[in-house]
């Protein structure tokens, strides 16, 4: 499960030195429950990775060892991820289509957000494909009636004979 972000807000409070149930608060649960639902976060092995990473950012440290990592043979060389991430988004225009496509496209972004975004912008690109309305349906009945030489057919669509 990946985080969301009260986890991580929690976590990052964690890092400043505030109590679990203080992180808890602060990354927006309710102050009833904040206790539990501190306890419960700082037990999450997810969290606790999290909590690792941005210790080690703070202090200046590395997780991984300085040691060169080796590159399997087998594994293809190209991945389809972009080896040069951007590090910072930019936008210039006033297109809010535009702007959309841009925060879907750029790999700097979290997942959820890109996900928002291509969401946002879907409606614009793919017409949402919907059954007739009430008023269409009743129009197209009647023409079938009219036409279909019924009870109540009209002149003209009789046969002559």
């Amino acid at each position: 499960m990946a985080l969301t972000e009260k986890m991580e807000k929690f976590a990052l409070a964690i890092v400043d030195g505030k109590t679990n149930k203080e992180a808890a608060i602060s990354a927006g649960y309710a102050e009833k429950t904040a206790s539990q639902q501190g306890s419960k976060l700082s037990k999450d092995p997810e969290i606790i990775v999290y909590i690792e990473k941005l210790k080690a950012q703070k202090e200046g440290r590395s997780l991984t060892s300085d040691q060169p990592k080796v590159k399997p043979e087998n594994e293809p060389e190209n991945s389809g991820e972009d080896e040069t991430p951007v590090d910072e988004f930019q936008f210039e225009g006033d297109d809010p289509l535009d702007f959309l496509i841009k925060v879907m496209n750029f790999n700097g972004n979290k997942l959820p957000l890109r996900m928002q975004a291509a969401i946002a912008a879907l409606p614009y690109k793919h017409g949402k494909v919907a059954e007739k309305g009430k008023k269409q349906t009743k129009e197209d009945a009647a023409k079938n009636t009219a036409n279909g030489g019924g009870k109540f057919g009209t002149l003209g669509s009789q046969l002559k004979s």
